[in-house]
């Protein structure tokens, strides 16, 4: 047998908004996805690249283990 769940008044409110969150879930996933091809498929110009005095940024490769010897900078502005 189907059992039929009665909710009272109250909660009916919650329910609609709890719908309507789902909803805005699933159309932002969409958003997402449709962003993520886009950028891959313009190849547009960076506008800001960031400068970092890591090793892992200045090689683009993570360092092996135990050797990670880098200079100390002070940065004094």
């Amino acid at each position: 047998p189907r059992r039929y769940i009665i909710y009272s008044d109250f909660f009916m409110l919650w329910n609609n908004i709890s719908s309507l969150s789902s909803l805005f879930t699933i159309i932002f996933i969409f958003i997402f996805i449709y962003l993520n091809i886009e950028m891959l498929i313009s190849k547009r110009k960076i506008i800001l690249m960031i400068k970092s005095n890591n090793n892992e940024w200045k090689n683009n490769y993570p360092i092996l283990n135990h050797s990670n010897i880098e200079n100390n900078y002070i940065f004094i502005n």
